[in-house]
């Protein structure tokens, strides 16, 4: 497991992963929740998802992560690999590592060079998507 849980919330405040505040839910490596769930916290997930989610938080899907369902949260935060539509009522970022085969949708929708999308992007707010560099692991 990564160290990225215990580090939330501690960076320069330049992404969105650096001002999620507590964890409620971790779902660890080798786990597989299946089913659909619904909640108001932050959740990271390192493990397998099978289903789909409403939450109101943010969703970090960390790299290793597979989601086969939809997410539909507040933030969203792919490092890993989903199978379904993202749909980010506040922001959806990308990591470097980020694999998506489905349509994302948000507001603002930021993307690491490197991130795979095999699907439509919907930028809700008009803009157009935002292309960054990854320099987290330097």
């Amino acid at each position: 497991m990564s160290d990225s849980v215990l580090e939330l919330g501690t960076k320069k405040q330049r992404r969105t992963l650096d001002k999620v505040g507590g964890v409620s839910t971790v779902v660890g490596a080798g786990a597989t929740f299946t089913g659909f769930f619904k909640g108001t916290e932050n959740y990271v997930v390192y493990g397998t998802i099978e289903g789909d989610c409403d939450l109101e938080g943010t969703v970090v899907l960390e790299e290793g992560g597979v989601w086969r369902g939809n997410i539909n949260a507040l933030n969203v935060i792919i490092a890993g690999e989903i199978h379904g539509d993202v749909i980010g009522h506040k922001k959806v970022e990308l990591a470097a590592t980020a694999k998506v085969f489905g349509s994302i949708s948000g507001p603002t929708v930021a993307i690491a060079e490197g991130a795979v999308v095999e699907g439509a992007i919907k930028m809700t707010s008009g803009a157009t998507p935002v292309r960054f560099v990854d320099r987290r692991g330097e």
